[in-house]
């Protein structure tokens, strides 16, 4: 399995287990209210969130990238989701991120960005990548920033048709 670790996480491939956890990151009311992770359904039960857990693990089967379950070290919490993504009608590969409310402002999305990031570079033969961003999430655009991804466009979002910027970065160049 693999894994990636940082000074404060553990990123994990998705298992079943974590749809419980993921139910509270990308269910959270003040999440779903700010348009912080694209939905493509309503939020539902722990039935729903384990098709969507599952849908995460098929992805990794399927391209041989995705989202890594991020775990604190600290407390053995799952807190978050990181990785890269690339879903039907989706306009790039995507790297995306969703940590617990409850972790916010301690740079822990950025830390399991940048790992995530790396991870792509040394590892797949992606040259580019994208985040898509609500057009009013500062927070997530100051991640984007800060793992060195740099606006590209404002657009629309493929799924519920809201504003969104559009940042990316190219592979390094040796």
């Amino acid at each position: 399995m693999l894994t990636l670790e940082t000074t404060r996480l553990l990123l994990r491939r998705p298992e079943l287990a974590d749809a419980a956890p993921f139910m509270q990151i990308f269910w959270d009311p003040e999440v779903v209210e700010k348009k912080q992770v694209t939905l493509t359904e309503a939020p539902g039960d722990l039935q729903l969130a384990r098709r969507k857990t599952a849908a995460l693990i098929d992805h990794w089967d399927s391209r041989g990238y995705g989202l890594w379950t991020v775990v604190e070290k600290a407390s053995g919490d799952v807190i978050g989701c990181v990785g890269l993504q690339k879903w039907k009608g989706w306009p790039g590969v995507e790297l995306a991120w969703a940590i617990h409310r409850s972790h916010w402002g301690q740079g822990l999305a950025t830390e399991a960005a940048l790992a995530a990031l790396v991870w792509t570079w040394n590892s797949t033969q992606i040259d580019h990548v994208i985040s898509l961003i609500n057009a009013d999430d500062a927070r997530s655009m100051r991640v984007a920033a800060k793992v060195g991804e740099r606006f590209e466009r404002a657009d629309v979002d493929p799924f519920n048709g809201e504003r969104i910027h559009v940042y990316g970065i190219h592979r390094p160049t040796a």
